[in-house]
């Protein structure tokens, strides 16, 4: 059975006692790092950020482009964590899991205390295109489009040799993702859009409204499809008024 630590990653320096966990998930192609400082920068939170394989110190692991298998995987090492109250945030295709992921976790009677859905249509909306059966250098040039990369990241063939297929693995976890109608979740959901996404726009996120039975918000930020890294001090004062509204909730 898997450890937590095989599969969450907290970077803070402060110890684990706060009384919320939040568990962050990230975009394809992206890793635990991508929410290193965010541990240190909310307050109230302890946050745990997944530790996919394929990618970071799980580089050696095949990477896993199948949703389900996924949280078959992950579940355990979650469960190990959730002896608190948490909160689930997910950025893109993190947004997709952290969303299954609060669906699986019913079947044990636990719910989040609020869901954040980050750049990321609803799920029952198709897909507008599907990259991870493009060749290779169309594939590129594709991510090139979503940005976040490092300048000339993907022009060097050594690098695109190691990433790629993590993140065309990535790119078939939610591309092959197939909708399940389920009841609509207990939780809050916040779902988050930037003005210039290119991927997925407004109308689109509003269709989360329909996967709660409770609150819904939507919040428009600056910035394109990957703002997340563009405009962090946005996204987590989004996240920390979250976190101040669960006073009494826990």
């Amino acid at each position: 059975m898997s450890h937590p630590t095989d599969w969450f990653v907290r970077y803070q320096r402060s110890p684990a006692n706060a009384l919320v966990r939040l568990f962050a998930f990230p975009f394809a192609g992206g890793g635990a790092a991508v929410y290193r400082d965010w541990g240190d920068r909310l307050r109230g939170a302890d946050v745990y950020s997944v530790l996919l394989p394929g990618r970071e110190r799980r580089l050696g692991e095949p990477p896993i482009g199948d949703a389900r298998l996924l949280l078959d995987r992950m579940l355990p090492a979650l469960l190990a964590l959730a002896d608190r109250p948490f909160v689930l945030f997910g950025h893109s295709m993190g947004a997709l899991i952290a969303y299954e992921l609060a669906h699986r976790l019913r079947e044990y009677d636990l719910c989040p205390l609020h869901v954040i859905v980050s750049a990321y249509r609803s799920p029952e909306r198709p897909r507008r295109r599907v990259l991870h059966l493009l060749p290779d250098n169309e594939f590129l040039e594709a991510l090139r489009g979503y940005g976040g990369t490092q300048p000339g990241l993907l022009d060097n063939p050594e690098l695109v040799q190691l990433l790629l297929p993590m993140i065309r693995s990535d790119f078939r976890l939610h591309e092959t993702y197939e909708f399940t109608a389920r009841p609509p979740l207990d939780c809050p959901i916040t779902a988050m859009v930037a003005k210039a996404d290119r991927h997925v726009n407004e109308e689109e996120m509003q269709d989360w409204r329909d996967k709660t039975d409770s609150t819904f918000s939507l919040v428009r930020v600056d910035g394109s499809h990957l703002y997340l890294l563009q405009q962090p001090d946005s996204v987590l004062s989004l996240v920390q008024r979250c976190i101040d509204g669960l006073a009494g909730r826990c």
